[in-house]
Parts: structure tokens; sequence; C-alpha cells
């Protein structure tokens, strides 16, 4: 497993410093580099365009709440292989939305848009959020099996996490080969994401009698209405009112507030009770 993750690592590095060799994928619809700051706000500072600067400051400070988060996981494993796995899910968690935060966000503009007759749909950061963000829950799945399942159940999930990881690497790399938007979507991500949530809340469920399970359970519950509402608010088309009337708050904030919240939550409920299966 940690080979796995050494090896999203690499690929994510080697997908941001090449670029990617996808900037013949356009965002959709086409949208001109003056149209772009036309539906976001946009800053120039010392040259540079900064796309959604309140967006920004709030992703980069989750990201760092996130790694913190996880720092403190590790920091606190005692030898325990749940807390170990759970740090760095998180750890990996707070990269890919630093990642998110600099092409979705503060950089989107220069990245995507700058010197180009059109935007461009996605870049190296963005993929190399989708393999954090992957590798992420994989993670999570296998620090929750240590603290709720047994050894064969264990063995099992991480074999999965393993592959999990591998087979999107390979559809990452075709997607840029090719390149395709499909393969490269949010769509595909969240078929190597989503899996990982329901591994984790059956192995909640079937030991809920423990309380460390009913615990991970409503961490998971909470997830699961972040990501809900984020949805909820993009499909009514809120920010596009909201920014008419001239205040930008969008779907991705919305998120990211959630995940802030999230984050406080986890490591207040599972910070001081999460531990290996059979220990204490």
């Amino acid at each position: 497993m940690r080979e796995a993750m050494r090896g999203v690592g690499l690929v994510s590095a080697t997908l941001i410093l090449s670029g990617c060799g996808v900037d013949t994928l356009l965002y959709q619809p086409q949208t001109t580099p003056e149209e772009w700051c036309t539906q976001r706000p946009c800053v120039e500072v010392g040259g540079v365009v900064l796309a959604e600067p309140w967006s920004s400051a709030l992703v980069f400070a989750l990201a760092l709440l996130w790694i913190g988060v996880g720092i403190y996981f590790l920091a606190s494993r005692r030898g325990q292989r749940s807390r170990q796995w759970f740090g760095i899910s998180l750890v990996l968690g707070g990269l890919a939305a630093g990642s998110a935060g600099i092409s979705y966000q503060a950089f989107s503009y220069e990245l995507k848009c700058a010197g180009r007759e059109y935007c461009a749909l996605t870049n190296g950061y963005e993929i190399a959020y989708s393999l954090l963000q992957v590798a992420s829950m994989s993670a999570m799945v296998v620090a929750v099996a240590f603290a709720l399942a047994g050894e064969r159940a264990r063995r099992a999930i991480a074999g999965y996490a393993i592959i999990n990881v591998a087979v999107y690497i390979v559809i990452t790399i075709a997607g840029i080969l090719m390149p395709s938007a499909l393969l490269l979507s949010f769509e595909v991500l969240l078929l190597f994401a989503v899996p990982a949530l329901i591994l984790v809340a059956v192995l909640a469920i079937r030991n809920w009698q423990e309380l460390l399970a009913r615990r991970i359970l409503w961490v998971l519950v909470l997830l699961v209405l972040v990501q809900v509402a984020y949805l909820v608010y993009f499909s009514l088309g809120i920010t596009e009112s909201l920014w008419a009337s001239g205040v930008y708050f969008s779907a991705n904030d919305v998120l990211h507030v959630g995940m802030l919240i999230w984050l406080v939550v986890t490591g207040v409920a599972l910070g001081p009770a999460l531990r290996d299966r059979g220990t204490t």
C-alpha cells in the first residue's frame, strides 16, 4: 500500500511538471479569457491575474487544516495502524485541496486562459488533485479496516485499495495520452472514490454496537451531507444568481466551509478514540 501511495506522489509530481499535454481539451462551454473573469471575480497582483481571491484563501486554509489534522493523527499514532493510515489519508486530502485551490481557484486564469484564444479544460494540478483524492479515500478505508475489521477483511480491503489506486492511475495516464475529457472527468473520479465510502459505511454499520464504529459512521454521514449541500447549491445555480447581484459565494465555497467543519468534528470525534481493533 505504501508503494501505491509513493506511486501516486510520483505520478502527480510528474504530471504537474510536464503540463500533462492536455492543452487541446477546451473548457465547456468554450470560454474566452475575457469571459472567464466576467464569470468570477479576478484581481491583478504584480502582473498576475488571481481568480476568486476569497475562495482561494478559504481553500488554502482548508488544505492547511487538513494536513494539520493528518499530522496530528500521524504524530499520535502510538503504533496504531488505523491512526497511521487515517493520518496519511488526511495529508493526501490536504495536498489534493491545495492542488485544487491552485488551479480551480487562485491561478485558474493564468493556468487555463492566459495567452489562449479559449480557456483550457484542465491541467496537471487538477489531474494531481484527482489522483490524490482517490489515494486519500483508499487510505481512509484501509484505516477504518484496521479499526473495525478482522485480519482477513483487512487484507482484502488493502488489496482493493491498491488495485483501486493503480487502475485509476492507468485510466488517468490513458486520459492524458489520448487525451480524453471523459477519462479525466469528475464522474470517473467518483467511480473510484465512492466505493471507499460505501465500504466504510458497511464496516461501521456491521460494528454498530461499538462506540468507535458509531463515531466513524456519524463522521461519514457528515461528510456525505457536505457533499450533498455542495451538489444542491451547484444544481440550483445559486452561485450565478448571487454573482449577478455582486456577491460571489460559489458551490466550492459551500464545500470548503463544510469540509472545515467536517475536519474539526473528525478531529474531536476520532482524535482520542481511533485505534486498531483488539487494542486498548
